[in-house]
C-alpha cells in the first residue's frame, strides 16, 4: 500500500512539479532541499543548479559547512 502511495506522489510531482523546501542550509549560497510531496532530496550548487543529493554531494556539503563555520568563528575572534 505505501509503495503505491509513494508512486502516486512521485507521479504527481512529475506532472505538477516539485514543491521544494530548504532542509539544510550549508552556507549563504548552497542549500540542501527536499520535496515536501515525494521527499526527493536535491542540493543547490554554487552555480545555482539543482542536482540530486547523493553521498558524495552530501559529504561535500558537510565539508563546506565546516569550513564556513570555522571561517565565521575566526572572523568573530579577529574583530572581537
Amino acid at each position: 500500500m505505501s509503495k503505491n502511495y509513494f508512486s502516486l506522489k512521485a507521479i504527481g510531482c512529475s506532472i505538477i512539479g516539485h514543491h521544494y523546501q530548504v532542509s539544510y542550509k550549508v552556507n549563504d549560497h548552497i542549500q540542501e532541499i527536499c520535496c515536501s510531496k515525494c521527499h526527493k532530496q536535491m542540493t543547490r550548487t554554487i552555480y545555482g543548479k539543482i542536482v540530486p543529493l547523493n553521498a558524495r554531494q552530501a559529504q561535500i556539503n558537510r565539508t563546506l559547512n565546516d569550513v564556513d563555520q570555522r571561517r565565521k568563528q575566526a572572523r568573530t575572534q579577529l574583530y572581537s
